[in-house]
């Protein structure tokens, strides 16, 4: 998600979908979670979709992902997006 030359790649060789797994914390998800996927389905004119674990809030010690797997059209337009 954050290297924008791979995502130009994968348009140029005809994806119509960009697919990001990813576990963003606490402190980067807010900030770049959704500004990421947006900025390559727009400069790709392609859907993007970040597929994110759930917040898991019953236990501190565990990791804390942010979570907010989401869905964006190549407009940058979010369609979905999770908690």
């Amino acid at each position: 998600m954050r290297f924008a030359e791979l995502a130009m790649v994968m348009a140029k060789k005809g994806a119509r979908v960009l697919l990001y797994p990813g576990s963003f914390n606490h402190t980067t998800g807010p900030l770049h979670w959704e500004l990421l996927l947006r900025a390559r389905a727009l400069d790709n004119q392609c859907y993007s979709v970040g597929v994110s674990v759930a917040q898991y809030k019953e236990d501190p010690k565990v990791y804390q992902s942010w979570g907010h797997s989401t869905l964006v059209d190549p407009f940058g337009k979010v369609l979905v997006s999770l908690d």
